[in-house]
């Protein structure tokens, strides 16, 4: 349980991740759709960041022929949060 913790962890700690995540709170997106919306990045930089946030299992993949739909995975988040509201203060 740590050790998937620490990887929530990790990808929420760079900025253009959880814009990804916001972006795909709305609906999912294929990575195409992601990498139009920072066009500032690269495709291939898009594509690491969704690996470290599918691998934190903060996004779960559907492939569809050739495209690669990827969706918010909120269970993880709200076990987060779980964690939190039952940590000592």
């Amino acid at each position: 349980m740590e050790e998937e913790l620490s990887l929530v962890f990790k990808a929420l700690g760079q900025p253009i991740r959880r814009e990804i995540l916001d972006i795909l709170k709305d609906s999912p997106k294929t990575t195409g759709e992601l990498n139009e919306c920072f066009p500032h990045i690269t495709r291939y930089a898009i594509m690491k960041h969704l690996n470290i946030l599918e691998e934190a299992n903060l996004v779960v993949v559907r492939r569809e022929g050739k495209y690669r739909r990827n969706f918010l995975n909120a269970v993880q988040l709200q076990q987060v949060h779980d964690r939190c509201e039952l940590a000592p203060t």
